[in-house]
């Protein structure tokens, strides 16, 4: 545990390597396109307002109730997947860094992390218009985004850190990922309701043995009016509890082979 945290501690002092080359890759990418920056708004607003509205026709259910439902699914699920995916083969991407000797391994992952987190944050700016004008959002609610989103980053991170180590070793991690989330996907209630599945029924078993069906439904169940599932409250302690042990544990254990898997 030492080491990992004495790494995050280094990585946040000495910042200029992920956040800055971070927003020179962002800005390098759409600098030459036509809307130049815009494309950073205009996929969450598509995908929330097009699609929410879409999906609420065929579930039938209110649009009001809909949009800000699948909106908050969409922005959370999207930072995972491109901070998890991303994360499986980052030493790989950074190996003349890594063996130019720059082996404080958390300023990798906090690279991919900190351009997956710039996209959420444009994510939720989009969603808090979407907050401000739906007649069904709990607004009282909505300071507790500062609680929540937190501790769902945190849990991301610590997801990515060990896919990270994984990735390093096996170079098929990152395909392995993608096949996983695609199907994770659709056991998470992004495009679907949750109460269609109650707990104390085999499916609702089932889809509750998914981590990011808690994670995601602690965040947005306030906005919506809902108090989170007990289940989903102890399933969220317990995520943030064990994963950044086994994280510090494999880290401190393993990250020392990086350079020669590499």
């Amino acid at each position: 545990m030492n080491r990992l945290i004495s790494d995050f501690r280094g990585s946040f002092s000495h910042r200029a390597f992920w956040a800055y080359a971070v927003w020179l890759d962002v800005v390098t990418k759409y600098r030459r396109t036509r809307l130049g920056i815009l494309w950073l708004v205009l996929p969450p607003v598509a995908y929330i307002l097009g699609l929410g509205n879409l999906y609420a026709v065929i579930v039938g259910r209110d649009p009001w109730y809909f949009v800000p439902h699948l909106g908050v699914g969409y922005v959370l699920w999207r930072f995972a997947i491109q901070s998890v995916t991303e994360s499986a083969d980052v030493f790989t991407v950074h190996q003349a860094f890594i063996m130019d000797g720059r082996v404080r391994f958390t300023d990798y992952v906090l690279r991919v992390f900190a351009r997956s987190s710039l996209y959420m944050a444009v994510g939720f700016l989009v969603l808090l218009v979407v907050f401000l004008v739906d007649p069904l959002v709990e607004l009282k609610a909505i300071p507790l985004l500062l609680i929540t989103v937190p501790i769902y980053v945190l849990n991301v991170l610590w997801m990515a850190m060990l896919v990270a180590l994984v990735g390093a070793r096996y170079r098929d991690t990152r395909e392995l990922i993608s096949t996983g989330l695609i199907f994770g996907f659709l056991l998470t209630p992004i495009i679907w309701d949750a109460s269609l599945v109650p707990p104390d029924s085999i499916r609702g078993m089932v889809v509750r043995f998914n981590p990011f069906f808690h994670l995601i439904e602690f965040v947005r169940a306030p906005i919506l009016g809902h108090f989170p599932e007990v289940h989903s409250l102890v399933a969220v302690a317990a995520l943030t509890l064990f994963g950044w042990g086994a994280a510090a544990v494999v880290y401190s254990r393993y990250s020392r082979f990086i350079p020669l898997w590499l």
